[in-house]
């Protein structure tokens, strides 16, 4: 009896699937020349195939490959494991309020690391009365490697999405902000102000404003005695400030520059130098700042955070290797979960965790078995589906699909680099059906909003009639 009911929505459902493969087809042709499309839409509950089209063709799936990055480290820490920032010592015994030994601050990878938790563990030492530093202050970032850059990592990448370093020791994304401003009498340096107000961070002002259109040069650098940046060259007078980002090129040094400075305005002497360094194994651990993955996992896919995915790529290298976090060890632990769980692979190739390169290649047929196998992980399925955007509300989607069906009853990621279009993810149609939908399309004509306006018309479709 089961069987017959099973074929009998089988049968029906595949009726109205020849309508809506023929409204799809429609909205394909709509597609400029010489545009390259890969769709396919299951029902995870049935395994019908819904829609199918290129589905074995490695794509460029952009920001599409997040949803495996999120995927492979909530199977491999789960949702409660804490990515943390810590303080340690190598003091045993701190009631004469001396530290007599380093203070070593030790990342494992939490890139929102901001200055208030830096604030909150300076605050610590406070409760402990510790009024002096004998040794130095030790910025830790060997959870991870020290190979800051993509390009780096990658071979012949030469990404057009820049990041701040990459590193297991993150102070508020590791940049701030360098704020110009021309607007004085010509041959004057330029007035400048950094945020936020760093007092470490020194500036040799050469530029000069001009009655020509130029730029000012900037370059820098961090040393033990402060982060020096130099500006020459020079900046058309205006009333316009212009903002520019500095990336701290050590975060491990800039950091312990940084919780040195923070431990001086509280009145504690330092009597060393901010220095970097590995944390003594043996080392006491006295305060620490931490985030739950399912938190770092959500803001990951809602908002497509670039440098939130590579920190998470090396945080899996890290523990699935039990070593140095790096894209090696990140990449072999995706590859390890994708034969784990029957993953479609050939053709494909992952490089990186957040999906800028162009490097990247994957079928829809790999993205659309990853989410059916987290579909039916009854215990990962909540948090996965809870991490996406939902179309029409929050996150990348929060701008689509506000007046339709979709709104509320698809949860997705969307994907873009120049040239390409992504969008997957798990949607419930008017009738209650389950579909998993991935829609990737590589272009060269038109702009990527003409060709999203397209994927949502699919997306309507289905959520409409099955």
């Amino acid at each position: 009896m089961l069987l017959l009911i099973i074929l009998f929505v089988s049968t029906a459902f595949a009726k109205n699937g020849k309508k809506t493969d023929v409204r799809i087809d429609i909205f394909l042709d709509k597609l400029p020349a010489g545009s390259k499309t890969a769709i396919l839409v299951i029902n995870p509950v049935t395994q019908d195939t819904v829609y199918k089209k290129n589905v074995l063709e490695p794509v460029i799936p952009a920001s599409n490959i997040k949803l495996f990055t999120t995927a492979v480290a909530l199977k491999l820490m789960g949702p409660e494991y804490l990515v943390s920032t810590k303080l340690f010592t190598d003091d045993t015994d701190l009631t004469d309020g001396v530290i007599n030994g380093n203070l070593y601050i030790k990342g494992f990878g939490n890139p929102l690391f901001t200055l208030k938790d830096l604030d909150s563990l300076a605050a610590f030492l406070d409760t402990l009365k510790i009024k002096r530093i004998t040794g130095n202050i030790i910025g830790d970032d060997t959870f991870f490697d020290n190979v800051y850059s993509r390009d780096d990592w990658i071979i012949q990448e030469n990404a057009n999405v820049p990041l701040p370093p990459v590193s297991a020791l993150v102070l508020n994304r590791n940049k701030f902000t360098l704020k110009l401003n021309s607007h004085r009498k010509y041959g004057k340096p330029l007035r400048y102000s950094v945020i936020p107000g760093y007092g470490f961070v020194k500036v040799n002002m050469r530029a000069r404003v001009t009655k020509f259109r130029t730029r000012p040069r900037i370059t820098y650098h961090t040393a033990q005695d402060g982060f020096k940046i130099k500006v020459t060259g020079g900046m058309r007078r205006s009333r316009r400030k212009k903002y520019y980002a500095i990336f701290a090129d050590n975060p491990p040094l800039f950091t312990a520059l940084a919780l040195n400075e923070k431990l001086k305005r509280k009145k504690i002497i330092v009597e060393g130098k901010p220095a970097t360094g590995s944390t003594p194994q043996l080392a006491d651990e006295l305060a620490g700042i931490d985030l739950p993955l399912k938190k770092l996992i959500a803001l990951t896919n809602k908002n497509s955070d670039n440098f939130l995915a590579e920190c998470l790529f090396k945080i899996i290298g890290a523990n699935y290797s039990g070593e140095q976090g790096n894209s090696f060890y990140a990449t072999q632990a995706v590859m390890s979960f994708i034969e784990e769980n029957g993953i479609h692979i050939e053709g494909s190739s992952i490089v990186d965790g957040s999906g800028i390169s162009r490097f990247n290649k994957i079928t829809v047929a790999a993205i659309v078995d990853l989410l059916d196998a987290m579909y039916h992980n009854k215990e990962l399925f909540s948090e996965y589906l809870s991490s996406l955007a939902v179309a029409g509300v929050d996150g990348t989607l929060k701008g689509r699909f506000k007046s339709s069906t979709v709104k509320n009853n698809f949860y997705g990621k969307t994907g873009t680099l120049n040239g390409v279009s992504a969008i997957s993810g798990y949607l419930k149609t008017r009738k209650g059906n389950d579909l998993i939908v991935s829609i990737i399309m590589e272009f060269n004509r038109k702009g990527a909003n003409y060709y999203r306006n397209i994927q949502d018309e699919i997306i309507e479709e289905l959520a409409e009639n099955l």
